[in-house]
């Protein structure tokens, strides 16, 4: 990868990407020694090394044939650096007897080490920054070829690409390490009949342990079933799904090992029997909302006893009225009821049109003659309970006069959102059909004034009593049946 002395960076940025690498911390063969063991067997040498350059020292990165105590320290000073000439110049440094070359001849390695030959050229960061050299070395003259000079150049790129898979491998270890989420990967080990039945720990983060008091040497290469067993039974079908299907999974998981304490975790595949998890303790969150369903609940359980006296005191208040007045009355607080209910699921936020749908068709027991398609719409509170009442009364009237008052009649209810506007149109038609003729009311009563409403009070809303059923077509912005006031 040589480059011109003009995009050459400066010695601040390549030392600053030489220390961001991590190279200069990772010394020893253990990373790319096979090479230079290539090197020296090619070469016909003693002395093979990949050293990495900064203003002090020589760190290697691999070697082969070193000598001690340089081998064990792993690096040299810069007082005894032949690649810091191939650094300075960006070129390939040709040494065939160091005592005659006028660049190295005052090198203290020639005493200390015995180097005499060296040939070395220039190793590079992914990024382009020259970061060192891969050199032979021998400790007696000798005339290098220019097929000395192509072959070292030539594995000189294999070590460049072996570099930067390094420097990926250690920037994601040090993001795995600085995580505040916990994570671990595993092997599964697999039953005779293709079943998931336990796993081993390959690895864990520092916050696997700050999150589950069990540290690497307790976990790493131990089954799940010894770290952690009560967790076993639940997690497995988890771990089984994401390898078989390759979807990731979101879980909640409760670990009574670990107190009683909730963990989100989710888990990816990485092969056919390997996967990795991430996890954060959500304990005071998922309490929280455990509490809060328990609120939720109590409240809808006051409120169920608030509309069931307010249902008492309406039929004493109306006794000796129409018995059917007061069943409508009666149907229409159900309704109201379950709308509520609905909505302190989730946190009266919002409730799901279709949810609000089937729960009300569901109360008046005609839900299964009832057909609902189209995208599902999250509503505000006040649009989700008026939903609630226009569907009832639609119902309701279907049951007494339209579609839904003889064995074959149906109904469809279908939904769209037109996404063409800055404010999306929410439509919802309600289509009849099979029913008896039906005619268009002669008065005005407070059910048909909730059609004329709609989903929002204001208009938006058509109605056709077609002799073959009913056609009734409800509109309203998006921003309208999302707002949060009631």
């Amino acid at each position: 990868m040589p480059d011109s002395q003009a995009s050459r960076p400066s010695p601040a940025s390549r030392l600053q990407a030489i220390r961001n690498s991590g190279l200069l911390d990772r010394r020893g063969e253990e990373q790319f020694g096979h090479l230079t063991e290539h090197v020296r067997v090619a070469l016909d040498v003693p002395v093979a090394i990949i050293s990495i350059v900064d203003e002090r020292r020589q760190v290697f990165a691999g070697h082969s044939g070193l000598p001690e105590p340089w081998a064990s320290v792993g690096e040299m000073p810069i007082t005894h650096s032949f690649c810091q000439h191939v650094v300075e110049a960006a070129e390939p440094l040709v040494v065939s007897d160091a005592n005659l070359h006028g660049r190295v001849r005052e090198n203290l390695a020639i005493a200390d080490l015995g180097v005499i030959a060296y040939l070395g050229v220039p190793i590079y960061l992914p990024t382009g920054e020259l970061v060192g050299a891969l050199a032979a070395v021998d400790t007696r003259p000798r005339e290098w070829t220019d097929k000395d000079l192509r072959f070292l150049t030539s594995l000189a790129r294999v070590v460049d690409k072996a570099i930067g898979l390094g420097v990926s491998e250690l920037k994601y270890r040090t993001l795995i390490e600085d995580m505040n989420e916990g994570f671990y990967a595993g092997e599964a080990i697999w039953s005779g009949d293709g079943h998931v039945v336990d796993f081993l720990f390959e690895e864990i983060n520092p916050a696997f342990t700050r999150l589950t008091g069990l540290s690497s040497v307790a976990v790493v290469g131990r089954p799940w079933s010894t770290v952690m067993p009560a967790s076993l039974v639940p997690m497995l079908p988890v771990y089984e799904r994401v390898l078989l299907t390759g979807q990731d999974e979101v879980v909640h998981h409760k670990s009574e090992i670990l107190g009683g304490r909730w963990f989100l975790i989710r888990v990816r595949k990485l092969d056919s029997s390997r996967f990795v998890g991430f996890f954060e303790d959500v304990t005071d969150r998922r309490r929280a909302e455990i509490n809060q369903h328990l609120v939720n609940h109590e409240i809808g359980h006051r409120l169920k006893n608030s509309m069931a006296m307010v249902q008492a005191i309406a039929t004493s208040t109306l006794r000796g009225l129409d018995p059917v007045r007061i069943s409508v009355f009666e149907q229409r607080l159900q309704s109201l009821s379950g709308a509520h209910d609905n909505l302190l699921e989730r946190q009266w936020k919002a409730a799901k049109a279709q949810t609000i749908i089937a729960t009300t068709l569901g109360k008046l027991g005609v839900d299964g003659r009832v057909r609902v398609s189209g995208p599902d719409v999250d509503l505000g509170p006040k649009p989700a309970l008026t939903l609630s009442m226009l569907v009832h009364e639609l119902a309701t009237n279907a049951l007494k006069h339209g579609a839904l008052s003889v064995p074959h009649g149906s109904v469809d209810i279908a939904w769209s959102v037109d996404e063409g506007t800055d404010d999306a149109l929410v439509t919802m038609h309600w289509s009849e059909q099979g029913g008896p003729p039906v005619v268009a009311p002669t008065r005005r009563s407070f059910g048909s004034s909730l059609i004329k409403m709609g989903m929002m009070a204001g208009g938006g809303t058509t109605v056709d009593y077609w002799p073959d059923g009913l056609q009734a077509t409800f509109q309203a912005s998006m921003s309208q049946l999302q707002a949060g006031e009631f």
